[in-house]
């Protein structure tokens, strides 16, 4: 069995564990929380009878890993069953809001690349001088300030007092999609500009190395341009570390447009999360956080493949 094979191999199993062990701690952790979901359908004013009798139909008077099996059966075909308050399919209400998650995170994840990338790049050339050191300073300033200040400080100033841009002026994809990708522009901004700094302060090290390495100075006596250098040998070199980095960073943008959602009233999966947190919806709750945690899980499972594909070093066991 050659290399490439048995990594393969090794990375599904830890993604199937991985993903079993998320699975479990989702259904326990919210088994635990105080709260009959029973008593939260029919309402305070349901007799013991009528909560017994909705605790039976809904199975919640099994065993814990008894109904965690069947639950897991039903998410593995996408049914986390019906929401306690929306009375509606839970995997409806999470579809019917990944546009506005998933489209804020694709455009956050593409500004993130084409910004840091080539600010990276014009930096590693030439450590230590002042445009490095004016956008390293920069970007630590981006970096320390939280997303959601950050959305609030973008609309004073975009929406108040430039007024260019109308908050809270949503416009739903079916209906005008270009007026819908217009109005995630300025959320995605908000939330890529911190993980630009985070991305940047990465590559740029990465960079450095390489640009020091034996290699380039061997390129470089052979008569090639800076330029040649960075896109033929120190840029293909940073590849799989970069790929590596950006599933952090798509991960975590993942989890930062919750937030940025609430602040631009955006109908995300944030608003969705925040209203099954108030209203005590433990299926839908248990649903989102299952899917953010799976796809994180992916995320995560997808770039060890394709760092592994893109340097052998990985694929041999040769770098940790």
């Amino acid at each position: 069995m050659n290399s490439a094979v048995r990594m393969a191999l090794v990375k599904t199993g830890e993604f199937i564990l991985t993903a079993l062990l998320v699975s479990f701690l989702t259904f326990a952790a919210f088994s635990i929380i105080p709260g009959d979901p029973a008593r939260i359908m029919l309402g305070p004013d349901a007799t013991n009878e009528q909560v017994e009798n909705l605790q039976r139909e809904l199975g919640l008077d099994k065993p814990l890993m008894t109904r965690y099996m069947s639950w897991l059966g039903d998410a593995v075909k996408g049914d986390f069953g019906n929401s306690l308050s929306f009375r509606e399919p839970v995997k409806d209400l999470i579809a019917s809001r990944l546009p506005v998650t998933f489209g804020m995170s694709f455009l956050a994840i593409i500004i993130v690349i084409a910004v840091s990338f080539p600010v990276a790049a014009l930096c590693s050339r030439k450590p230590g001088r002042a445009l490095d050191r004016t956008l390293s300073s920069f970007g630590h300033i981006l970096f320390a300030i939280p997303p959601f200040a950050l959305s609030m400080l973008m609309i004073l100033f975009f929406s108040k007092a430039l007024r260019v841009v109308a908050v809270g002026r949503y416009t739903a994809p079916g209906d005008h999609f270009g007026k819908f990708i217009i109005s995630l522009i300025l959320p995605s901004v908000c939330i890529a500009l911190p993980k630009i700094a985070m991305t940047f302060k990465f590559l740029r090290a990465s960079m450095i190395e390489f640009g020091a390495s034996a290699f380039a100075k061997t390129a470089k006596s052979h008569g090639l341009s800076d330029l040649q250098i960075m896109l033929k040998h120190i840029i293909p070199n940073s590849a799989a570390s970069s790929v590596t980095i950006i599933s952090l960073v798509l991960s975590d943008i993942m989890g930062g447009s919750l937030i940025v959602e609430q602040v631009f009233n955006l109908p995300g999966l944030g608003r969705l999360l925040l209203s099954a947190i108030s209203r005590r919806d433990f299926p839908l709750l248990s649903g989102i956080v299952f899917y953010l945690a799976m796809l994180t899980v992916v995320l995560y499972f997808l770039s060890d493949i394709v760092s592994a594909a893109i340097d052998p070093r990985i694929r041999d066991g040769r770098l940790a």
